[in-house]
């Protein structure tokens, strides 16, 4: 029967029966992830739900109670993460007895050739969602959005500037004239205000 053992330099290495041997060659898995950084990660997860149902406990709810309001949506995403970070910590903590030491096999796929995983354009499209929400009033939604747009598509490799910016623009006054003008969502409108309000259409 094929038995585990761990090398001093990380790796576990399958060893299997003569006869397997001649067959296949022993199979290295690289360890690399921290058992302990992951654990933490999951309890972390647990505790923005936890700390997310305290929050909306005390938000105002209105006359008929309602699920999908400021006040129930938090709370139901909360308990999501509450539910789903225990399960992720139960499945961590078994499979992790599996294997000794601190270090597990890494999960997921390799990058794809040509296109290496980088933190730096999720941090950016992080920072511009902060410059978003920072600029909404002074320059408006039909503005400060296509904006927006035109970068976090950049950041993600979209090369042609005609899809980046005929996208956003549509995109947005789609958005806009949806949730504006037909559903009368009040949005803030910068400088075109006045040009919205004439033509009849805030």
């Amino acid at each position: 029967m094929p038995q585990d053992t761990l090398s001093a330099k990380g790796s576990i290495q399958v060893e299997k029966s003569a006869e397997e041997q001649e067959k296949t060659s022993p199979i290295t898995l690289n360890l690399t992830m921290d058992k302990r950084i992951d654990l933490a990660l999951t309890l972390v997860f647990i505790a923005v739900g936890v700390f997310m149902i305290i929050e909306a406990r005390g938000f105002r709810s209105g006359k008929q109670p309602d699920w999908f309001t400021s006040r129930g949506i938090p709370i139901l995403t909360g308990g999501l993460l509450i539910i789903e970070g225990i399960v992720l910590a139960v499945m961590r903590l078994w499979t992790w007895s599996q294997i000794p030491g601190h270090f597990v096999p890494e999960e997921g796929q390799e990058d794809e050739k040509g296109y290496p995983a980088s933190w730096v354009p999720c941090i950016s499209v992080i920072l511009l969602s902060f410059a978003w929400e920072f600029f909404l009033d002074s320059l408006g939604i039909l503005i400060v959005t296509p904006l927006y747009l035109i970068l976090c598509l950049r950041i993600m490799g979209e090369r042609s500037w005609v899809m980046l910016i005929v996208f956003s623009i549509i995109f947005t006054l789609a958005n806009w004239i949806l949730f504006g003008p037909l559903l009368s969502i009040r949005f803030p409108l910068g400088p075109l205000e006045n040009l919205i309000y004439a033509l009849g259409l805030g």
